[in-house]
């Protein structure tokens, strides 16, 4: 794992502990060309990092790597403006 997605995990799970909970949302927007915001968060709030960049595949690592887990990945009825909602939840090691 590079130092970008461990300087994100850390974050993730201190905005998770912060929150009192070990699951968060991702998902992002499209708001205008070549403009597409990505956003965590935890229990309905927006949380901020460091890192700007996270994108799908940087999830989907920590996934395989058995950092997060999928839990849900939700239907465009239950979405409002955002794209490709997805539910995980960390796992402790």
């Amino acid at each position: 794992m590079d130092d970008r997605l461990e300087l994100f995990l850390s974050e993730l799970k201190e905005r998770c502990s912060e929150n009192n909970s070990s699951e968060f949302e991702y998902f992002w927007e499209m708001w205008g060309v070549l403009w597409i915001p990505w956003f965590i968060e935890v229990n309905g709030e927006s949380m901020y990092f460091t890192a700007n960049d996270i994108s799908q595949n940087d999830l989907d690592r920590l996934c395989k790597d058995g950092f997060i887990e999928l839990l849900k990945v939700y239907n465009q009825n239950e979405m409002k403006d955002e794209f490709d909602r997805k539910r995980y939840r960390l796992i402790e090691k």
